[in-house]
């Protein structure tokens, strides 16, 4: 497909390797400057091209920053349609989300607190 090569420029073996393997969740551990982000966000735009829907597709990463710069380097590369219902956060913000949907089933109600 067209839309592959373009997917897959500008990446290295090892990388253009991790990309093309849509097969699962798949876990990317590398030094800083390595291309980390420009796997995932190449990652999941081979998965939607690929037509696995977005709301199947969840992006976690540790900071703010990193959950930002995926968001826009994605915004970059796709249409805000394609995005539409994938999630792209922090851990944190993945599982205070999740408690937000999920606080009753626990036994708890909403609001509530999170203390660190």
């Amino acid at each position: 497909m067209a839309g592959d090569r373009s997917i897959l420029s500008g990446l290295n073996a090892e990388q253009r390797e991790a990309v093309l393997n849509i097969q699962g969740p798949q876990l990317i551990l590398a030094g800083a400057g390595s291309g980390k982000t420009r796997v995932i966000t190449h990652r999941i735009a081979y998965m939607l091209e690929r037509g696995i829907p977005a709301r199947s597709i969840v992006a976690v990463t540790f900071t703010n920053k990193a959950a930002r710069e995926m968001k826009a380097r994605l915004s970059s590369m796709l249409t805000r349609a394609k995005m539409r219902g994938m999630v792209i956060s922090t851990f944190h913000s993945l599982g205070n989300r999740i408690l937000q949907q999920e606080i009753e089933r626990l036994g708890y109600r909403l609001p509530f607190s999170i203390y660190t």
